[in-house]
């Protein structure tokens, strides 16, 4: 499977923090770290990993991504 860049990563595990994906968008915009800002630009990363994992379900993403680092 195809590695992760460091935005996708971080989305991650904001997400495994339980984060939402409005906090995720609102967590970057006060970091500065990442240049991502807006909600769909999440759901767009989101969705895309989803593809590429061939996955439905952000619990099945979080099962395979957990899977790929172990």
């Amino acid at each position: 499977m195809l590695e992760m860049n460091n935005v996708e990563k971080a989305i991650i595990e904001l997400l495994k923090k339980g984060y939402s994906q409005s906090e995720i968008a609102e967590n970057f915009k006060k970091t500065k770290n990442f240049s991502i800002y807006s909600k769909s630009s999440i759901e767009k990363i989101i969705h895309s990993l989803k593809k590429r994992y061939q996955v439905k379900t952000m619990f099945q993403l979080g099962m395979v991504v957990e899977r790929v680092k172990n």
